[in-house]
């Protein structure tokens, strides 16, 4: 016999767990009890949406659900945004609740929240465990429900009197993702029409990949001279430099990418969803019926037809498409066509030019786009860069070339204050790897506590605070549809150097363009010495919204 909060503990042992994240609370205090003989790694954090945004990130990095305990009430409510990360980018996590006795239900009891009307839009499945011997039930559930079809979060409500309740129940065995495959007659279709299409375009999303099959999507291309795009904040699936490699659909996009898509007869959205922003405000093809040949590949049958009816819709593992996909075509000794090849190799020319595209520079501070091309010479490929919300990110996406998979942590759902989270979850999972969080001064300060975090688990992190005095964004919508009317979206700003260094780090600003990669090279030679975050203050000008947009006025 064993409490019920212990008994939690073995099953996430059961099933590899080797990292949770939380803010104590004494609502789950049986299971921080558990936790106390375990190999289970528990990481201290700050505030509940952090914890969940780390869980989120350390869910995107393994393909497993990322781990969250939280308290109930003002805790369960908190860890609502990392809640939402997962649901809109289709991360798997099991975010557990500490909730009310059981007997207090409906009274308005302190701290009381009803979750399944709480977190009912956002995540996959909302269950309360009633009885300690359901535990191993309803966590096996949960695993299946994250990981099954379109993965996402799972929310685990846990009365603190049934943690206590004593329990013979077992820890299931480990959980397998389950998988799905392409039937002979989809793949066959499949094969023979994108053979004979004229220009067809491949856009890569979603969640669950590997490097397996990014390798087996690479000989499809190949074969087939197929130009591979990646869909909004997933450049990392696909290797940038690949010479089929032809882009991202995201913001601030390439114009010439937007005309390819256009021009394509043969569509093909993997494991993808395109979404608002991928579809350019849903823009790139009429709803539900349009004039394109348009092929959906997902794990999610649910997915498919949902916004855009597809020519062909097949319901498949991306990983298992890919695999099948390339075992057919070289059983068939396929070659591209010359015209694929033409078109495919123009897409990556056109990057390429993308990228290195000369761009005005601001008036005043550090010059993002000087000092982010720089960066990308010196860094390693397996370097992990992880942002929030903001402007200032589109200079990475933009400017940034991501060779290896899991490499870059962004948040589909648009959430500030994300990419300091993540990099810690980065960091504990790759320590041997280095880890660069880019920050806006608006969004940093969501979660700047977290800081601390880093310090207390000597989590070497590199933190970039790009500080522009404002909440960028908005600040360009204002002057777009209200201009000369920028209240509200002014920052005044802390020395955020000091705030790293009193926060037990260490913090360095900077201030103009040439003095950038000496500052960045001194803080990430002390961070590795000492094992301790570093914050690096980069100021810029105020008018440079977007990269090449400058707004005068601002």
């Amino acid at each position: 016999m064993q409490e019920a909060g212990s008994l939690i503990v073995e099953i996430l042992e059961k099933q590899n767990v080797d990292r949770i994240f939380c803010v104590p609370g004494e609502s789950y205090l049986s299971v921080m009890n558990g936790l106390q003989e375990t190999s289970i790694e528990t990481i201290l954090c700050k505030h509940e949406g952090a914890a969940s945004m780390m869980a989120e990130a350390d869910g995107k990095l393994t393909g497993r659900p990322g781990i969250a305990f939280v308290t109930r009430g003002p805790g369960a409510t908190n860890a609502a945004s990392g809640v939402h990360v997962a649901q809109q980018d289709s991360t798997p996590m099991i975010l557990f609740v500490g909730q009310i006795g059981k007997e207090m239900y409906g009274r308005d009891a302190f701290q009381e929240v009803d979750y399944q009307q709480f977190y009912g839009g956002m995540a996959k499945l909302v269950i309360e465990v009633q009885q300690a011997d359901r535990l191993p039930e309803i966590i096996s559930r949960a695993y299946y429900t994250a990981m099954s079809g379109r993965p996402g979060p799972v929310v685990i409500a846990l009365p603190e009197n049934m943690l206590t309740e004593k329990t013979e129940k077992q820890a299931p065995s480990y959980i397998d993702q389950i998988s799905s495959a392409p039937t002979t007659k989809n793949l066959a279709q499949f094969i023979e029409e994108i053979k004979n299409a004229k220009n067809p375009i491949l856009v890569l999303g979603g969640s669950i990949w590997s490097e397996e099959a990014e390798q087996d999507l690479a000989s499809i291309s190949e074969m087939l001279g197929l130009t591979i795009l990646t869909s909004h904040r997933r450049q990392s699936f696909f290797n940038n430099f690949h010479k089929n490699y032809g882009g991202d659909l995201g913001l601030g996009v390439n114009p010439k990418l937007i005309d390819r898509i256009n021009e394509s007869d043969y569509l093909v959205l993997l494991g993808g969803r395109l979404s608002e922003n991928p579809s350019q405000g849903f823009t790139l093809l009429s709803i539900p019926e349009h004039n394109k040949r348009f092929i959906h590949i997902h794990p999610g049958p649910e997915e498919i037809g949902r916004i855009y009816k597809p020519y062909l819709g097949i319901q498949a593992n991306p990983v298992e498409f890919v695999r099948s996909l390339n075992s057919a075509l070289k059983g068939l000794n396929t070659a591209p066509t010359s015209s694929h090849q033409i078109e495919t190799s123009q897409a990556h020319e056109d990057f390429i030019q993308w990228g290195d595209m000369p761009l005005e520079a601001p008036n005043s501070g550090v010059d993002l786009t000087s000092a982010f091309r720089t960066l990308r010479e010196k860094i390693k490929p397996d370097t992990i860069i992880t942002n929030g919300a903001g402007n200032y990110a589109v200079w990475g996406h933009r400017l940034f070339r991501f060779q290896n998979l899991k490499t870059q942590l962004a948040p589909i759902s648009g959430s500030m204050g994300y990419g300091l989270p993540a990099a810690i979850a980065a960091k504990l999972r790759y320590p041997d790897q280095m880890v660069i969080a880019l920050a806006g001064d608006g969004c940093f300060q969501m979660t700047s506590n977290e800081f601390a975090t880093a310090v207390q688990y000597n989590t070497s992190v590199i933190v970039m605070v790009i500080d522009n005095g404002m909440y960028g964004t908005i600040r360009m919508h204002q002057h777009k549809h209200y201009k000369g009317k920028y209240k509200h979206t002014g920052l005044v700003n802390p020395d955020f150097a000091n705030l790293g260094t009193a926060m037990g780090g260490k913090g360095y600003t900077v201030e103009n363009t040439e003095e950038f990669y000496n500052v960045f090279e001194e803080a990430n030679i002390w961070a590795m010495n000492n094992n301790l975050p570093v914050l690096i203050h980069v100021k810029t000008g105020s008018e440079m919204v977007l990269p090449g947009k400058r707004y005068s006025a601002l």
